[in-house]
């Protein structure tokens, strides 16, 4: 497979870029875990905590290999390198580039980091029950669904459901040993 996209370090040049996603109304139905908006100092806050330290949790930038475009971010949150397992999450922020299988190959350069550089053995995530399109995605990639979290979330007036995914090291295996990752 030849991929499109890297995964690269954010940098504080992304904050803008990033700021303006993390205040998207799609970003924050869909992904972001509460409805305030965000603010730079906040934004920079963030920034201290993730470019200096890469545990527990790892943030990636999402970058076209084409013309070095930042287009989205994944994120592995709370390694624990005794139980080998973290949670993974992502999004496309650049509107303008979802849709265009980006975000299967940034899952799959993302977990195979998780799996071969991290040597963790279970990824799982949590997706809003209403966020078909990243179910899809997840699907595609092998992730497994293991359980509803039951209005588990607030926004907009009304409680949703979480579904909990999960994808194994050997199954990761089974379905990408004949790529070139």
């Amino acid at each position: 497979m030849r991929f499109k996209i890297k995964l690269r370090a954010l940098t504080k040049n992304d904050i803008d870029l990033t700021l303006k996603w993390n205040n998207q109304d799609y970003i924050k139905q869909l992904y972001l875990g509460h409805p305030f908006p965000i603010n730079r100092e906040m934004e920079e806050q963030w920034y201290g905590k993730i470019l200096t330290s890469n545990f527990p949790t790892t943030i990636f930038g999402i970058e076209l290999i084409n013309d070095k475009k930042l287009i989205g971010i994944t994120a592995l949150k709370g390694i624990n390198l005794v139980n080998r397992n973290a949670e993974f999450a992502i999004y496309i922020g650049d509107k303008e580039q979802r849709r265009k299988g980006y975000a299967f190959e940034a899952t799959v350069l993302t977990l195979k980091f998780g799996f071969y550089d991290l040597g963790l053995n279970r990824m799982f995530l949590k997706v809003l029950e209403n966020n078909t399109s990243a179910i899809r995605l997840y699907e595609k990639c092998k992730l497994s669904k293991e359980g509803i979290l039951r209005k588990a979330v607030f926004k907009k007036n009304e409680f949703h459901n979480e579904i909990i995914m999960s994808i194994l090291k050997e199954e990761f295996e089974d379905q990408y040993e004949s790529y070139e990752l």
